[in-house]
């Protein structure tokens, strides 16, 4: 494939790709229901990009990093990963919506690039967001930032259809979440070792989470 890097990434950060975004919320929809008010957004974005999604980036980076080791024993190794995530993942509700979009990803992957390796297996979403990062040709860096970006304009795009407002607002608060991003991109872009993916949890969200998963009244999974 000829795209540049750059471009790619652009690609793969598109909330408007094909591969089931559009049912997460990022936790928001969970949030608003049990009581967190549209103002106290940029606080929810803060503690998810130190938790929840740090977690995620880091594990991105680390996929991205095994797929790039071109040897028989990747997929395995892979697996270690995944089975990584999963474990400082208690929510089971989260970690369904994570395989919802991994096998979306997976599915759009496999149409830009051979990835028949992965078949056969449900695999979570940063795990997948990893592979296609390294066939794009992303350095750690840009991983993690895929990963920080995808979160905050998910959880934003959530917030304005579950609480309409005025859409200039929603850009002033995923810019001012920048820093945060940035400063969970340095932590994690130098992951080496599946063991050195943060276990930083947020009990809060993940209750809020399953309370969402039982929840008949709701417009996005999670």
């Amino acid at each position: 494939m000829s795209s540049s890097a750059e471009y790619l990434g652009l690609l793969l950060a598109d909330g408007r790709l094909p591969v089931g975004a559009h049912t997460q919320s990022a936790g928001v929809e969970p949030a608003f229901q049990n009581g967190m008010t549209l103002d106290r957004l940029p606080d929810y974005l803060a503690v998810r990009l130190r938790t929840v999604t740090e977690v995620e980036a880091a594990t991105a980076v680390m996929a991205r990093q095994v797929w790039l080791d071109d040897s028989t024993a990747r997929v395995s190794l892979l697996v270690e990963v995944d089975r990584a995530w999963r474990v400082r993942t208690a929510s089971d509700a989260l970690r369904d919506a994570s395989d919802l979009l991994g096998r979306g990803y997976l599915r759009l992957g496999a149409r830009l690039w051979d990835l028949r390796a992965l078949g056969g297996r449900t695999w979570c979403r940063p795990v997948v967001l990893g592979v296609l990062a390294a066939q794009a040709g992303l350095d750690p860096r840009q991983t993690a930032r895929l990963v920080g970006f995808e979160d905050v304009q998910a959880a934003v795009a959530a917030a304005l259809k579950l609480k309409p407002f005025d859409p200039v607002q929603g850009v002033s608060w995923a810019v001012a979440a920048g820093a945060d991003v940035e400063a969970m991109v340095e932590r994690v872009a130098g992951i080496a070792t599946v063991e050195a993916i943060p276990a930083t949890a947020a009990p809060q969200l993940e209750h809020w989470a399953q309370l969402h998963k039982h929840s008949e009244r709701r417009l996005f999974r999670a």
